[in-house]
């Protein structure tokens, strides 16, 4: 079986540095690797035992290091800081009339040297990494930038000239690192909000065993086990309610911000934090299974995915830079010939290197995704496979499965409708004695009511069961026969399109109970959003017609099936003559999801249908398919926005660049602004709804 493995990778400064990286770890036989430059992370998996010593060599070979554990973030601030003093203290002596001195410049240059060989580090390594392997990034223009400004501000110092450019020299990269910085931590900003999910479950629980209570780690839990959860402290693995009853806050899974008030059987999450008393809780799932556990995977499935919309951006910063170089020395060459003035000539070059250097490019794509990533998973909904998103934007219609999705799939007493004499409390707790003890659908709808116990209970084949039941019997299931034959299906024949169970007893049908699974709240409201996003809706469903064509009259869904098999599904995609997401929940949906455009599972059904979807909805809400849907459609824009800002700004001012009308330390500013830009646009995605 392959095997999953994750690696931290350090020294990466854009997308480029990944894809080597990526390539390297390929190289290595037996290893499938996708290096993701948002998160820093080799995702890995392996058809043969691997030693990681191999895997280390591997990183190494390209140039890269695989990481200790140091936050990036403590690696940039010490430079920062060194950058941003001298290299103000830089621009003051050198540009501020009144302060620069005779013999100012060599105090310029003593500033701008520990900028340029300490601060710029980061840089120059990558350009020399991007040498070895014959290709150019970003870093590359930061460092021909920083070291062309820096030695010919050298030679015109020791020719005696009166201007130089040390303050570029030390400025550019300053700035540019700056911006690394600022878009280094929205990454972990982004990236941690999934991780704060996990960081809420307890690392502890107290486990009860008769009088006895014992702490445990949370890991150590199992299904079975009874655990008592304090006021105030987080619950450590899903579970049922036990104790009769609980305030819950949720707010950690669900964003909601009001206890949910739950009584003994209610379900509970881990991460929910109880707010008053005592809660005995019965485990469920284990830590590991909980559903912030799913989260946790599902997201990191999304952040191991590459998109054709990152696959993009990577193929055009591969060319445009050595492009920007050549547009470099041609400036500097028609400067030359044209005016003779080679400062001027030079000024012109080094503001093109400067103004290309295509930070925003970069992370165009990852800050849009990681961010979306993280607004889906705070609201139930991860988005499995990050190139989704493109389709989403281009989905013309919602097709729904009917039971797990738009119902809740469990049967529950709609209608008693009795035959004879008998009040349907009665027929209700004569048909409740019998199927108490059958893990039977129905029975579960039934058992429930009343105290009555049943004897001697058999299963009649063509019937149900039946039982004795004060001192009665009693069969509950289909009619068999019966001495009131004609009243039974004149009953038969004006019930709803519904599940129908008969209770006979004294050789008579007693009566008729009707059973349906009911409508998920904000289904109604799911249909009018796909509706205002001017989509169509289907509702395809392998249940009884009818019972499919009033849950559509009652959606108000027009266009319905019902009585379809997963092949007719199947069919029914296929032959859609737009794109289309597929709704659903069980196995019987699975070919359905991969066959769409978009899959979207509710989170409690089948794992295979999870397996099968691009989208997961956690907590079952159906609102959060129109939600799925929006996040997709801004995110796509957004993206859209970022890559049009990077290139368009580049388009604009490396003219004018070019023809000398900006200086190199304004370039310098202008571009950390366009990366900053990007990442306060892709930041919008957690303030939209």
């Amino acid at each position: 079986m392959p095997k999953q493995l994750e690696l931290d990778i350090e020294g990466m400064t854009c997308t480029a540095c990944a894809r080597r990286v990526e390539k390297g770890l390929n190289s290595v036989d037996g290893v499938s690797a996708y290096v993701d430059f948002a998160t820093e992370k080799a995702h890995l998996t392996l058809t043969k035992e691997i030693s990681q010593d191999s895997l280390r060599q591997a990183v190494d070979d390209a140039g890269y290091k695989v990481g200790n554990g140091k936050p990036e973030l403590s690696l940039l601030i010490p430079r920062i800081a060194v950058g941003a003093v001298l290299s103000i203290l830089a621009v003051v002596f050198s540009m501020i009339p009144g302060i620069a001195f005779e013999g100012s410049q060599y105090l310029v240059w003593a500033l701008a040297t520990p900028v340029v060989v300490y601060v710029a580090f980061p840089f120059h390594s990558a350009a020399l990494k991007n040498l070895k392997h014959l290709d150019t990034t970003m870093d590359t223009l930061v460092s021909l930038g920083a070291i062309s400004a820096y030695f010919f501000s050298v030679y015109l110092v020791l020719d005696g000239h009166p201007h130089h450019y040390f303050e570029v020299a030390a400025v550019v990269p300053t700035v540019v690192l700056i911006g690394r910085f600022l878009e280094v931590k929205t990454r972990r900003s982004a990236t941690d909000a999934v991780r704060s999910l996990l960081n809420a479950l307890p690392t502890t629980a107290t486990v009860l065993t008769g009088d006895r209570r014992e702490e445990v780690g949370a890991a150590e839990l199992k299904a079975g086990d009874l655990i008592s959860v304090a006021a105030g402290q987080a619950v450590p693995a899903d579970g049922v309610l036990h104790s009769a009853s609980a305030s819950i806050d949720n707010s950690t899974l669900t964003g909601e911000t009001l206890p949910v008030e739950l009584t003994s059987g209610g379900e509970v999450s881990a991460g929910a934090i109880v707010l008053s008393g005592e809660a005995l809780i019965r485990v469920s799932r284990p830590t590991k299974s909980s559903r912030l556990a799913q989260i946790a995977d599902l997201v990191r499935e999304a952040t191991a995915q590459k998109t054709k919309l990152a696959s993009l951006a990577d193929s055009i910063s591969k060319y445009f830079v050595p492009s920007v170089i050549v547009i470099s020395v041609i400036t500097f060459v028609i400067w030359l010939l044209a005016t003779g003035d080679e400062l001027r000539a030079f000024e012109a070059a080094v503001a093109v290197l400067v103004i290309a250097c295509p930070c925003a490019l970069g992370i165009a794509v990852p800050m849009s995704l990681v961010v979306a990533t993280s607004v889906g998973a705070k609201k139930s909904v991860v988005i499995r496979n990050p190139d989704s998103l493109r389709k989403l934007a281009k989905i013309k219609k919602v097709i729904f499965d009917k039971t797990g999705t738009l119902t809740d799939g469990k049967l529950a007493v709609v209608r008693v409708n009795p035959i004879t004499s008998a009040s349907p409390s009665q027929i209700l707790e004569m048909a409740g004695a019998v199927e108490k003890g059958s893990n039977h659908p129905i029975a579960k709808a039934l058992s429930h009511n009343g105290n009555l116990v049943a004897e001697s209970i058999l299963e009649v084949p063509g019937v149900g069961l039946s039982g004795i039941v004060s001192g009665k019997t009693v069969t509950v299931g289909s009619s068999g026969d019966v001495g009131n034959q004609s009243q039974l299906s004149s009953a038969l024949a004006d019930a709803g399109p519904n599940t129908l169970v008969i209770v006979a007893w004294d050789n008579l049908a007693q009566g008729v109970i009707e059973l349906s699974d009911s409508v998920r709240e904000g289904s109604k409201e799911t249909i009018e959003e796909i509706e205002k996003l001017n989509l169509s809706s289907a509702l395809l469903s392998g249940d009884n017609p009818k019972r499919v064509e009033a849950i559509a009259k009652e959606l108000r869904i027009t266009e319905v099936l019902g009585g379809v098999t997963p092949e007719q599904k199947l069919d029914y995609i296929r032959q859609s003559s737009v794109q289309s997401a597929m709704i659903g929940d069980g196995i019987n949906d699975v070919a359905a999801l991969s066959a769409a455009s978009i899959g979207v599972a509710m989170g409690s059904g089948a794992q295979a249908a999870q397996a099968a979807s691009d989208i997961t909805v956690l907590d079952d809400d159906p609102r959060k398919v129109p939600f799925a849907l929006r996040l997709g459609r801004r995110t796509y824009r957004n993206i859209l926005q970022n890559l049009g800002w990077a290139f368009g700004y580049n388009l604009l001012l490396i003219p004018v660049a070019a023809a000398g009308l900006l200086n190199p330390m304004l370039a310098g500013l202008a571009m950390a602004f366009s990366s900053v830009s990007v990442v306060l646009n892709s930041l919008r995605l957690k303030w939209q709804d």
